[in-house]
């Protein structure tokens, strides 16, 4: 487990480098108690972080499960709090199959099979192994979003920074001088918009609305802990342009003449081989291509009956790909 600090913020890598499904944590501390924010750091980490710290706040960004599925452990002990896009999908799982398109492709009876199956899995429960059934009903309030927020004497300020979700947020600390830049995280896979609640033209604006900051040190969720300014923003250039090199991919195998049962083997977001040892990344691919198809369209391609023929193919309907929800506000 490797730890660093920045000043009073103590940055937590996950198992595994923080590789998916493991993400780095942040604590801040204080003399009165500690915050954590996200909890997917396995078993290791949650140990260290209840031997060393008093968890007394815990901070979700968003609502995916590598970045909040130890959160169960701190319950009795923390107050949860998520943002308002995302209270009701940590709290209902209908709610959370159509945020992340599984709804859009099931009737109502697949959708409760698959929600039987994925989400009430009613295994024992393991801090190496990501489950979503402790994690339903766990966040107890919402945080506001562009504000101040005061703890025990450290400023954060939740920016809103939608586009890998529709509430992802990035955790400022002006005073420190760090971004907890979280799925923006320049890895070489590249940005992960494949929710029917992502967004990429707001991820390509959120992605630079975190240079925005007058941060010095940039926190990422996965693979590596902090990165300096100058690296950070030379990294960004380059992951920001895996979109369009995607895009491109995508818009010459539409003009060869690819079929959309072929396009998603192609390997726009992952290889062959993910697939057969994760039969659960089709889904993902296919909501990724489509928001790809559907983007060239609104740049003037003349897609659109590739489009319908592509979303009939796979049984998919506009909210399986596009999918907004209300803010939820509850105060702790």
């Amino acid at each position: 487990m490797i730890t660093e600090k920045i000043g009073n913020i103590t940055v937590i890598m996950g198992k595994n480098n923080s590789r998916v499904p493991f993400s780095t944590s942040l604590v801040i501390e204080s003399k009165e108690a500690d915050v954590l924010i996200d909890c997917g750091g396995g078993a290791e980490v949650f140990q260290h972080l209840k031997k060393e710290f008093q968890i007394r706040s815990l901070y979700l960004t968003h609502y995916h499960l590598d970045h909040v599925f130890g959160a169960y452990l701190f319950k009795d002990e923390a107050t949860i709090h998520i943002n308002p896009y995302d209270y009701l999908k940590l709290n209902d799982p209908f709610e959370l199959a159509k945020s992340s398109g599984m709804a859009g492709t099931r009737d109502k009876n697949e959708l409760e099979k698959w929600i039987n199956k994925f989400i009430k899995k009613n295994k024992p429960l393991n801090p190496d192994r990501p489950l979503w059934e402790p994690i339903i009903g766990i966040a107890d309030c919402t945080y506001p979003y562009e504000k101040t927020i005061n703890l025990s004497g450290t400023n954060m300020i939740m920016l809103h920074t939608p586009g890998h979700t529709e509430g992802f947020c990035c955790p400022y600390f002006p005073e420190q001088g760090v971004l907890f830049a979280g799925d923006y995280d320049l890895t070489s896979f590249g940005p992960w918009y494949n929710n029917a609640d992502s967004d990429i033209d707001e991820f390509i604006q959120s992605s630079k609305r975190t240079l925005e900051t007058d941060a010095k040190y940039f926190v990422t969720s996965h693979h590596k802990g902090w990165r300096s300014r100058d690296e950070y923003e030379k990294g960004l250039t380059a992951y920001i342009e895996k979109i369009y090199e995607r895009e491109e991919k995508v818009r010459l195998s539409i003009q060869n003449g690819v079929s959309p049962e072929e396009i998603v083997h192609k390997g726009i977001f992952y290889f062959v081989e993910n697939h057969l040892k994760n039969p659960n990344l089709m889904i993902s691919e296919i909501v990724g291509i489509a928001k790809h198809i559907q983007r060239l369209i609104k740049q003037g391609y003349q897609y659109e009956d590739y489009s319908i023929e592509f979303m009939s193919h796979f049984n998919l309907t506009q909210e399986a790909i596009e999918y907004r929800s209300l803010p939820y506000y509850v105060t702790g």
